[in-house]
């Protein structure tokens, strides 16, 4: 009964309209419990790390893949310097056949591994022309070859090669600042759906996004059915009078288990901050409207729409995007900029 009397005083001491020592209070008390609450969340996310990224797997595929991509784009990049140096990564492609050689076993013939003879071989052709004789990584690359081609699986292209500045020029010289002013955040959108080629279009086109050591941890889900999509907003709250109106709703992940590494930890985000940034002008290319809708919340909510998506918990989840034809005519927030010596700083 006593404890029903406490608790009724301080809900109605933090009811009333703060004054004095009760302002403090309720500042001490709103202090105490965001520290409380960050720390929880700081804690699953550890916790979340930990166990979805490749920090301590070493034997799933998802692992593997990042692994082996990392170690083969690591021999293109020393390829592609100026002045390659004569010896550089022979333990990254002994390292590189041997888990290839090892996943081809596991898990079969994929994309992680087929650029893999081809990216050596331009490594030997470029240490046999500085009078390097490499004969074990040689052998071991005739038998992952044979052994790809025995499980009909093709070879990609891998390695390096050679490009102009007249033909970069020629494809990128376009009117950027136009392209880039013309993108606004779309909050009215035309009945027209979406047809799922364009889509295709824009995620294929969002590929060539820069990625950690060419890792692609980034992933779109496409939300079909409008049910579902309307259920989902609901755990959103940045898209309420327009949300019911988009084509398609997104949702744009990074896949945890592409990063290894402690320093790692908070790569996803920047990996699939990118990746989003990159599909989202893919999309406006096309002709296409999108409203990026922010995904900063606490852990419990992102298990719930995880959840209710059917998304796995590997993914770390960078924003919702709405997504639907422009109408003929609307309005957009003008979004006045800071003044560009406020970003642009010289040191």
């Amino acid at each position: 009964m006593h404890g029903m009397r406490l608790k009724r005083f301080v809900v109605d001491a933090f009811a009333r309209a703060p004054t004095g020592w009760e302002a403090a209070a309720r500042l001490r008390y709103r202090a105490l419990r965001d520290l409380l609450r960050l720390g929880r969340a700081s804690l699953q996310d550890l916790h979340t790390f930990a166990r979805h990224s490749g920090l301590f797997d070493h034997r799933s595929r998802g692992a593997a893949q990042a692994r082996i991509i990392k170690s083969c784009h690591s021999i293109e990049k020393g390829l592609a310097l100026p002045e390659p140096r004569p010896g550089f990564g022979q333990a990254t492609v002994e390292q590189l056949l041997a888990a290839s050689g090892d996943y081809l076993h596991r898990f079969g013939p994929d994309h992680a591994i087929a650029a893999v003879p081809a990216t050596i071989d331009e490594y030997l052709r470029f240490h046999a022309e500085a009078g390097i004789d490499l004969p074990e990584i040689s052998a071991a690359t005739v038998r992952l070859r044979a052994d790809l081609r025995r499980d009909a699986h093709g070879a990609a292209a891998g390695g390096t090669r050679e490009v102009t500045r007249a033909a970069i020029h020629e494809a990128a010289l376009i009117d950027m600042d136009a392209f880039f002013r013309s993108r606004h955040s779309v909050r009215q959108f035309s009945d027209q759906p979406v047809d799922a080629s364009l889509l295709e279009a824009a995620v294929s086109m969002a590929q060539k996004t820069p990625s950690v050591c060419n890792r692609e941890a980034g992933r779109v889900y496409v939300i079909e059915s409008r049910t579902k999509a309307e259920t989902l907003l609901e755990h959103q709250n940045g898209n309420r009078g327009f949300g019911h109106q988009a084509s398609r709703l997104l949702v744009i992940t990074a896949r945890l288990d592409c990063f290894h590494t402690v320093g790692e930890r908070h790569q996803c985000w920047i990996d699939g901050g990118l990746f989003a940034m990159s599909l989202i002008y893919a999309l406006h290319s096309l002709g296409l409207g999108s409203c990026c809708l922010n995904w900063s919340v606490e852990p419990d909510a992102d298990h719930a729409f995880k959840a209710a998506a059917g998304i796995a918990e590997d993914q770390a989840i960078i924003m919702l995007l709405a997504v639907g034809h422009l109408p003929e005519r609307f309005r957009v927030a003008k979004s006045t900029r800071r003044p560009l010596n406020d970003i642009l700083i010289h040191i």
